[in-house]
């Protein structure tokens, strides 16, 4: 076992039964100025940003912008900025370059979804990565898929991928909205519930199972971001 898949089984272990702000506050206490988080702004987002912004309002918090995002999002990234006075966010955005050599006529979506989130997710990611070992994710287990048997800890492209909330119910997110009286993302009224870029959000009904409105008539389940790869 190396050093750094010890750490992790150690992390795990010690967090074993904590709650999750706890599991951010050791993982930012353990991490320093080498862990962020990078944040979609989407549905449940404001679950973390108002955990860090009670531990450091001066976190380093990252979004990817894929110039494809909701108009709905970008509002909400800025109301919760101001509301919970988190002041070191900063947008990432891709490649000017690369989108021109690539996606010069903005249709890379409709037919290679993954080239499409690499260019405009995975590549800002690890540019961005470059000056930390560890990271902060609001993935959960209740959104099935390869998410029902994560870890709090997790080694994914040689960084510790942190997801504090991974082992947190439905209803206990539902909860935690109303007692801190958190502001709603705009678009769940209008039936999005787990909101991306605009090409590949889509309405759903199934409340049980929020993620079904990503890539609809799409064989993709996550995002590249979340994916192993050669680095």
């Amino acid at each position: 076992m190396d050093k750094l898949t010890e750490l992790i089984s150690s992390l795990n272990e010690e967090c074993l039964g904590l709650a999750p702000e706890e599991i951010l506050d050791v993982s930012i206490k353990k991490f320093g100025s080498k862990i962020t988080y990078i944040c979609s702004f989407g549905t449940e987002s404001a679950i973390i940003l108002h955990m860090i912004s009670k531990i450091n309002k001066k976190f380093p918090i990252f979004l990817l912008n894929t110039h494809y995002l909701f108009s709905e999002t970008i509002d909400y990234k800025n109301k919760l900025l101001k509301e919970f006075s988190l002041t070191n966010c900063m947008d990432i955005f891709p490649e000017e370059s690369l989108i021109k050599l690539e996606d010069p006529e903005n249709n890379l979506w409709k037919y290679n979804t993954d080239r499409c989130c690499e260019i405009r997710k995975v590549k800002p990611l690890d540019k961005v990565l470059k000056k930390y070992n560890s990271w902060i994710s609001g993935r959960k287990s209740y959104h099935q898929g390869q998410r029902i048997n994560l870890k709090p800890f997790e080694l994914l492209n040689k960084k510790i991928l942190v997801s504090p909330l991974i082992n947190i119910k439905k209803e206990e997110v539902e909860n935690y909205f109303e007692i801190n009286k958190l502001p709603i993302h705009p678009l769940v009224k209008k039936g999005y519930f787990s909101i991306g870029c605009i090409h590949c959000t889509f309405k759903t009904t199934d409340r049980d199972n929020v993620r079904s409105g990503r890539w609809k008539n799409d064989i993709k389940t996550e995002c590249g971001i979340h994916l192993s790869r050669k680095n």
